[in-house]
Parts: C-alpha cells; sequence; structure tokens
C-alpha cells in the first residue's frame, strides 16, 4: 500500500507542478483549463467548509467564556486579595494603607475592582494622620490577564483624593516612604550572607486618571501652604523612571484653570522633588502658556510663555494683586544661579503699558531668607488697568459701615525671619490729569524693621512719603511722614485709594503721625503728631453740601457743577487717635469762613464749627455760624447756631478777615489762607473755647493697648 500510494502520488504531484508551471504561448486557452479550474474550485470548497465552522465555534464560545470568567471573578472572595495589597504596602512603604468598604467587583465593559474611603497614614511627625484621602478607587482589570488566571491592573481612576504634602523643620518630607527595618537584609537562614534582599516593590500601573483631587503642599512654619485642585487629568507612563505624559486641568482655588498637555518629567523624579525635563503647553484664561525646561539636580531652568486677555488670571497664583488688563504678553525664566533662584521677567506688555524686572531667592550664610525683587517700568498706563478682582461677600455676612481707612493688620510675622528688598521704578504714569514721571518705591525689612518709601514728580510738583513699622514690644510702633508741593489733590487722592472731589485744586501737605497697634485702626487709635494742609483755588463739589442749611448754601454761591473757593488752609494736632482741628480758614468769592473741630481717626467721625463772614453787606445777613457732624458711613447733619458768634469775638473793634485775606493775597507765590490761619485766634479769641470735642463714648475702649485683665480670685496660701 505505500508503494501503491507512492506512484499514483508522483504523476499527481507532477501533473500539479506542470499545470502551475505551464506558460501559455498564444491567445487561445488549452484545452484542459476549463475542466482544471473547475476542480480546482471543488477542492476550495471542501476545504473552506471546516474552517467556517470552527470561526463560528469560537465566535459563540469567547464572550461565554468571558462571561464565565466575569461572574467567576465577581463570586470570589476579595478580602485574601485585598490583604494582599494592604501587606504589600506596608512592606514597600511602611505605612498602613486601609478602607471604609471592602474591595467590590464591577461588572461591566471593562472589568474593575472598586474601593471606597481609601486612607493612607502619613509620617509619624505629620500634622495630620492620613497622608491621603481617597473617597473612591477604581482598579480596571486587564482582561487577557485575567482570562490566564493573572489579575493585573490595566489603569486606576482615583476620585476625590486629598493629598497633604509636607516637609518638617530637618527638611524631609512625608513622600520620603522606607520599607520596615525587617523588610531587606540578608538573614543567616538563608545562607546568603554576602546577598541583598531585594526590596519589594509595586508592580508599575501605566495609566493614572484623576478626578476631583486637591493636592496640598505645606513647606514648614511661617509659610502659606500651595493649595492645587485638579478637577481631572490622566498621566502615563510605561516605568516609573520614564517620561511622563500628562494631560488634564490644574487650577488655585478660586482662579483661572490650566488646561496643559506634554511632558513633565517622571514620577520617579516628582517623588524626589526634581522632576527632569518639562514640555507642556495649553490654554489659560482664554489664552495661551508654554512651560518648557527642566528641574533636576543640576539646576533649575524653565522658560515661559503666555499671552491672553487678562493679565490678573496670574494673581491666584504668584499670590498677589495683581490689576486686571490686557491684552498681555508675558515672556519669563527661572533658573539656579549658584545657591539662589533667579526669575527674570524679560517681557510683560499689558494694552500700552510695559514692564521688565528681575527676582532673586537666596539664603545667606546665617540661614536667613533673602529677597530682593528689581522692576523697571517705562510706561504705565492706568487706564489699561483696574482693580483686582475681589471674592464676592457672602449674602448673609454683616457689612459694616464704609472707612476711608480700612482696618487691614500689619502682617508682621515674616519680620526677623527673612530679609527683603524691593524696588520698583516708573518712568512714566500715565491716566492722571497731572503728568507723573520718575516714579520710585522701595521697600525694605531686615531684622525687626520695616521700611516703605516713595516719591514722584506730579505735574509742577513733587510728592513722597516714609512709613516705618518696628513691631518689637507689645503693640509695636508705626511712623508715617509724607509730604506733597504743588500737587494735583484729585491724582494724589486716585493714587491713594478713594476721591474727596477736588479735581482742579493743587495743595501742599505735611504730614507727621507716631502711633503703636498691630493694625492700622489701632495705630490710629494712639497715633499723635500733626498734619498741615493748605489748598489753592479749585471747585468743591455740589453733592457734599446737599444736607447744609440753605442760608449757607446761598451764601456760598456757585452752580451746579460746584462751589469755588480760592484757598483752603488747616492744621489738625493729632494727640490719641484724635486729630484737632485748631484753625481752619477757608475763602471764597462771597464770603471767608474761620472754624474748627475734631476728626476721630478711629471712628472716622468729625464735627466742626463754622463762622462765615460775608464780603459783601448784601450776603451779610446769610453769613450765620453752624454745626456740621458726619463721618465715614454716615449722613452729614448739620444746623444753624447764630448765637456762637457773638462768643468768637473780643471786645472792642472786630477785624475784618475778608480783609486779612486781601492783605496776605498780595504776598507773591504765598497761599493767603496758610498766612491768615496762624492769626485765627487773635482775630477769633473766642473760636478755642467753641470747638466740639469727642465724647466720653467715643474715646472709651481705644484698641491701641491690650485691656487689662481682671485678676481672678488667688488661692491662700498656707503656710
Amino acid at each position: 500500500m505505500p508503494g501503491v500510494w507512492c506512484c499514483r502520488t508522483r504523476p499527481a504531484r507532477a501533473s500539479w507542478q506542470s499545470m502551475h508551471s505551464h506558460r501559455l504561448t498564444s491567445a487561445v486557452p488549452s484545452k484542459h483549463s476549463a475542466s482544471r479550474t473547475a476542480k480546482f474550485e471543488r477542492e476550495s470548497q471542501v476545504m473552506r467548509g471546516p474552517w467556517k465552522r470552527l470561526t463560528w465555534i469560537l465566535a459563540a464560545a469567547v464572550p461565554v467564556a468571558a462571561v464565565a470568567g466575569i461572574i467567576w471573578v465577581g463570586t470570589r472572595d476579595l478580602s485574601r486579595f485585598q490583604n494582599r495589597m494592604t501587606e504589600q504596602v506596608r512592606k514597600v512603604t511602611g505605612r498602613e494603607l486601609a478602607a471604609r468598604v471592602p474591595l467590590t467587583i464591577k461588572l461591566g465593559t471593562e472589568p474593575a475592582m472598586v474601593v471606597e474611603g481609601v486612607t493612607l497614614t502619613n509620617a509619624s511627625w505629620g500634622s495630620r494622620p492620613e497622608l491621603a484621602r481617597v473617597r473612591k478607587l477604581t482598579l480596571f482589570l486587564d482582561p487577557v490577564s485575567l482570562f490566564l488566571g493573572e489579575v493585573k491592573i490595566g489603569r486606576v481612576l482615583l476620585e476625590g483624593a486629598d493629598i497633604l504634602v509636607e516637609r518638617n523643620e530637618l527638611g524631609d518630607t512625608n513622600l520620603e516612604m522606607l520599607p520596615p527595618p525587617d523588610g531587606s537584609g540578608p538573614h543567616p537562614g538563608e545562607h546568603r550572607s554576602l546577598r541583598l534582599r531585594t526590596p519589594p516593590a509595586f508592580p508599575w500601573i501605566s495609566t493614572i486618571e484623576v478626578r476631583d483631587v486637591v493636592l496640598t503642599i505645606a513647606e514648614g512654619q511661617g509659610r502659606p501652604p500651595v493649595v492645587l485642585e485638579i478637577p481631572a487629568a490622566t498621566f502615563k507612563s510605561p516605568a516609573p523612571n520614564q517620561t511622563l505624559q500628562l494631560e488634564g486641568k490644574f487650577t488655585a482655588p478660586q482662579a483661572t484653570p490650566l488646561e496643559l498637555t506634554g511632558t513633565a518629567g517622571s514620577f520617579d523624579g516628582w517623588m524626589r522633588g526634581l522632576p527632569g525635563s518639562i514640555d507642556v503647553q495649553g490654554a489659560f484664561g482664554g489664552g495661551k502658556i508654554a512651560i518648557k525646561g527642566s528641574v533636576s539636580f543640576k539646576g533649575t531652568n524653565l522658560q515661559i510663555t503666555s499671552e491672553g486677555p487678562d493679565v490678573s488670571a496670574f494673581g491666584p497664583y504668584v499670590r498677589l494683586p495683581v490689576p486686571a488688563g490686557g491684552p498681555y504678553v508675558l515672556n519669563a525664566k527661572a533658573g539656579t544661579l549658584r545657591s539662589s533662584l533667579k526669575v527674570e521677567v524679560t517681557t510683560l506688555k499689558v494694552g500700552s503699558s510695559e514692564l521688565v524686572g528681575e527676582a532673586l531667592f537666596r539664603v545667606d550664610r546665617k540661614g536667613t531668607p533673602t529677597v530682593t525683587i528689581n522692576a523697571d517700568v517705562s510706561r504705565l498706563d492706568l487706564g489699561d488697568l483696574k482693580p483686582a478682582p475681589s471674592t464676592a461677600p457672602a449674602a448673609n455676612a454683616p457689612q459694616g459701615p464704609a472707612r476711608l481707612v480700612p482696618t487691614m493688620p500689619f502682617s508682621a510675622s515674616w519680620l526677623g525671619r527673612s530679609t527683603m528688598s524691593v524696588t520698583v521704578r516708573l518712568g512714566e504714569i500715565v491716566g492722571l490729569g497731572s503728568k507723573v514721571q520718575n516714579a520710585s518705591t522701595t521697600l525694605t525689612s531686615g531684622g525687626t524693621r520695616f521700611t516703605f518709601r516713595a516719591a514722584a514728580t506730579v505735574g509742577g510738583g513733587s510728592a513722597g512719603f516714609d512709613l516705618v513699622y518696628d513691631p518689637t514690644g507689645r503693640i509695636g510702633q508705626a511712623t508715617l511722614t509724607a509730604s506733597a508741593s504743588r500737587v494735583s489733590l484729585g491724582d494724589l487722592t486716585t493714587l491713594l485709594g478713594f476721591d474727596i472731589g477736588l479735581r482742579d485744586a493743587v495743595g501742599d501737605i505735611d504730614l507727621r503721625l507716631r502711633g503703636g497697634g498691630r493694625n492700622m485702626r489701632d495705630a490710629l487709635n494712639s497715633a499723635s503728631g500733626s498734619i498741615e494742609v493748605a489748598v489753592t483755588k479749585g471747585l468743591w463739589p455740589r453733592s457734599q453740601f446737599a444736607n447744609w442749611p440753605s442760608e449757607t448754601q446761598r451764601l456760598l454761591g456757585g452752580s451746579d457743577n460746584g462751589v469755588p473757593f480760592n484757598c483752603i488752609a488747616g492744621r489738625f494736632d493729632v494727640s490719641g487717635g484724635v486729630a484737632a482741628l485748631r484753625r481752619l480758614v477757608v475763602d471764597t468769592p462771597r464770603t471767608t469762613i474761620v472754624g474748627g473741630g475734631y476728626l476721630s481717626l478711629r471712628t472716622e467721625g468729625f464735627e466742626f464749627i463754622l463762622a462765615p463772614e460775608a464780603r459783601d453787606n448784601q450776603n451779610a445777613g446769610l453769613a450765620s455760624s453752624l454745626r456740621v457732624k458726619g463721618g465715614s458711613g454716615r449722613e452729614t447733619a448739620s444746623a444753624l447756631e447764630p448765637n456762637i458768634a457773638r462768643l468768637l469775638v473780643g471786645a472792642g473793634v472786630v477785624p475784618s478777615l475778608s480783609a486779612q485775606v486781601n492783605q496776605a493775597a498780595k504776598q507773591a507765590g504765598a497761599n493767603p489762607c496758610s498766612v491768615v490761619a496762624p492769626r485765627v485766634e487773635g482775630l477769633r479769641p473766642g473760636l478755642r473755647a467753641q470747638l466740639p470735642v469727642p465724647s466720653a463714648a467715643d474715646m472709651r475702649q481705644r484698641g491701641g493697648r491690650p485691656r487689662p485683665q481682671t485678676a481672678g480670685p488667688q488661692r491662700r496660701q498656707q503656710r
């Protein structure tokens, strides 16, 4: 039989080879070609039948096997697997992993294990027991490995995680996780004393997704924590030391989110604080941003470029009240220079304003942090900028009265622990009524002293101030010295952040105050010193005289635009937080007014008496003395008191106020009211006795010094 099979097979094989090797030399087909083709098709159909049946069997068996495998896994007890995972975490990190809800299986298109209420313990010195709190943790399983009898995690999803990264006084972070002391090293019983046991490690998960994660980085006492919110992000990396691909949305509290994609170092690098090469870009505040460079053991070298419609989007990230304005273009770079970090802003254009500057951060030999900031503003257009956006207050929050000077605390916690020097030079400030040039601002803080100085040329005059704060002692000491010469009061008050309505008036101011307290209100409440003001010709808003008596309004004259005046001069003697106005002179085209009163720097309430004198006999009947009360957050009230006029003058001839002002106006370059003001007590000798003083309730419980505490009952000592 084998010989017969061989004889029958060889001719068939030769015939098959001759059929495929036959080359046609004519267009006329062979007489045997049709029969051979039909035979080949019959053999192909016979062979195709079994393969079709096998394909249908596999198509039906695979889903059934998959469903059966998932059901089998879902019915298994996962407590042993959860215990193994907890034990593995303890061996690798030395920390304890706990879950409030046991591990369960989620059946679906992607099989997964779900665990809720996961916590990872913090370092022993940590500020809270948990390093991480995760609301829900989903471990997606690899179906192929599952069919092979192996549980392999393909990706992880963290939802609602709260992670705290902190550093202790020695510089150690709570991310430094080491296995227990007995987790590695040679064991004598294993007879391999010269070999080290392989440390345990986690199986790497290449894809990690996060949702609604809050990351808090605390650098220690004296520094506010950095909070980063991650609404959604995906991190991919083939290995812990390989490039980390990220795509997600990142934001600071109440800030514009950053939508970034690109590469950001490696996972191991971030755990060590040296991520490596960074190249990310994306959208930010309606514009775009790109960050490129590296952070490694060799140093830091980062370049940041951004452009967008509003520069205030950077405010929450740099923790500064950045004003709103745009469009902007920003080019900055950061790098390490020896043992210091230098941040340089090469270009910052906001509208028509331009700025360049640099900041240097270093630690001196004594271990004191030192910050040096220099900025040059070639042009600052106030029309392009608006105040920094602030968060809306709560609807039920009590609203206090509006204040001219806010009650802000002196943030002096960093005094003595850091050295700071800030210098800002402004070439030109536009957007005001007067041209401001050659402005400079200097802030210096070292040891226990804080100094803030500023000076500028405003129009045809100049202005400057000097603030020194010394926090030593129980309440500290603040000293403020300011002066202005021939400066537009409208522009000056605009720069200070408030408006008194004087637009065209030019004045001179000399202020010298000193007070103790931990906030501005307490410092003003105990302040002492003097304030002198002299204003030249201008226009006072009519709205500020709406509550004055009609007789006085007719005496002042003016129009709907305001009440004109020729000059104003006065001096405040400040003591105990009360500014006493001893002499006031106001000259208008129709009357000359003298008076005085007080202004409480703590409550910003005032009370004055005014004694007008008409310049002509026609308006003499309207010149009656009046009393004016008011303050910040309250309406101004006034009433005529004609009997006061008889108490102001002395015996004999009553000197004319208008004549004194006219005589002083003949002096070249002098303010007539400033010349007459020192003579007010001689012209009206009874004025000082009639000046109002603060009430006892207004002077009670000053905040400049701590209230004395009543001593409690003392225990009798037994001898």
